[in-house]
């Protein structure tokens, strides 16, 4: 996706991405494809942490001009923002479709399709996990936009599944807390710490072949652990 500075253009694609630009049009040879930015961005901000990356750095490895950053973004912060409500964006409208396509199954049922949902959105991107466990130790104001922008939309999401769920008894009342917490890190620990799957096992994590036999061991040992027979 080529994208431009122009409003409409951005507003036409399935995944928004808020950018600042300053007054102007660019010329064609300062077009840039905003996704490919962003997922370099992403997985520069994973292996350096934020304070350790330079939009210097992720502008050589996107191939493209320092001064667009700030072009279409306006500084480092607003482009980790951007990078990010990208990445979140595309798990909701897959959620919000996926929800479409399978409604007329069951609460347990689609549980196991949403934690699969799960697992091939951190094979995915797995810079995501890192990120979180870089800016989720403490207040600041990134660690509250992951908080507004990811996790509350996802617990909005799938807290209402959940909760018909349990009052239906079909699922056991553990603490919806540590659900959450053991869910997401079942669903991601395998992409996000790669080098030990391939050490220990000789495993390629990211291949399709181990992405869905991880996917079917998450959802048996995470449903088969709340669904009550």
């Amino acid at each position: 996706m080529q994208a431009t500075p122009q409003s409409e253009n951005m507003k036409s694609q399935p995944m928004k991405v808020v950018v600042k630009r300053k007054p102007g049009r660019p010329t064609a040879d300062t077009e840039i494809n905003i996704e490919h930015l962003c997922d370099v961005a992403v997985n520069v901000f994973a292996e350096k942490g934020y304070s350790g990356t330079t939009t210097t750095e992720i502008t050589k490895k996107a191939g493209v001009a320092r001064s667009l950053i700030h072009y279409y973004f306006g500084n480092k912060e607003e482009l980790w923002k951007a990078s990010l409500k990208r990445i979140a964006n595309e798990f909701i409208n897959e959620f919000e479709s996926s929800k479409k396509i399978h409604k007329d199954l069951d609460g347990t049922q689609m549980i196991k399709v949403v934690v699969r949902q799960l697992v091939h959105f951190y094979a995915k991107y797995p810079a995501f996990p890192k990120i979180l466990a870089q800016e989720m130790n403490e207040f600041s104001d990134r660690s509250e936009y992951i908080i507004k922008n990811f996790v509350k939309p996802l617990w909005t999401l799938t807290g209402e599944l959940f909760k018909k769920q349990r009052k239906r008894g079909t699922i056991k009342k553990i603490d919806k807390e540590f659900q959450a917490h053991i869910l997401l890190g079942m669903a991601s620990n395998l992409f996000s710490n790669p080098y030990l799957t391939e050490h220990l096992y000789a495993l390629d994590p990211f291949s399709e072949e181990v992405i869905e036999r991880y996917a079917d061991t998450v959802v048996e040992i995470f449903c088969h652990g709340i669904v009550k027979n």
